[in-house]
């Protein structure tokens, strides 16, 4: 078990929405302690936005940064973003690949932490419960319908959309 938790652990440190399926599978087929999951999950989580924030905050060490951010341009982001902080990382949350650049800019910025971090550990807990629950609930659900291969079906459908992709692509004129 404590291997299955460092999975989770691990995988949501580099991609949060591969985590939770993750998580859902080991609570659907290993029988995980959901709370247990969602925990690891989000502790991940977290470590991957903090660690986001800090590399935006590190760049700031560059001379030719500090030139930038003295500059009225970056003065008026940093104003707007600090405005809109709460609903800039709600709607990154839920875009794909969208908070990554998100959190770079706030440390970036400098945004302070005490002000992104009660707002990521919020909008990570409401989407980490979201999905976890709806990812459990129809593994559960198509676990009933196919039995034990169920899993192997997301599987093949993501392996036949890449290859379509990519042949489309190749076939695609230049």
């Amino acid at each position: 078990m404590l291997l299955t938790g460092l999975t989770v652990f691990l995988i949501a440190c580099l991609h949060e929405d591969v985590a939770i399926l993750t998580a859902a599978y080991f609570v659907v087929e290993q029988g995980m302690s959901p709370v247990l999951a969602a925990a690891l999950a989000y502790a991940g989580m977290l470590a991957n936005n903090l660690a986001l924030y800090l590399l935006g905050a590190h760049a700031r060490r560059y001379q030719w940064v500090q030139r930038w951010l003295s500059t009225g341009h970056a003065v008026r982001i940093r104003h707007r973003l600090e405005r809109h902080l709460v609903l800039t990382l709600a709607l990154s949350r839920l875009g794909q690949s969208m908070l990554t650049p998100a959190l770079l800019g706030c440390g970036f910025l400098h945004i302070p932490l005490r002000r992104v971090m009660p707002v990521v550990a919020a909008t990570a807990a409401i989407y980490l419960v979201t999905l976890l629950s709806l990812a459990i609930t129809l593994g559960e659900h198509v676990l009933r319908q196919i039995g034990e291969w169920a899993w192997v079906v997301p599987v093949v459908l993501i392996v036949l959309l890449t290859a379509f992709i990519a042949l489309r692509r190749r076939s695609a004129p230049r």
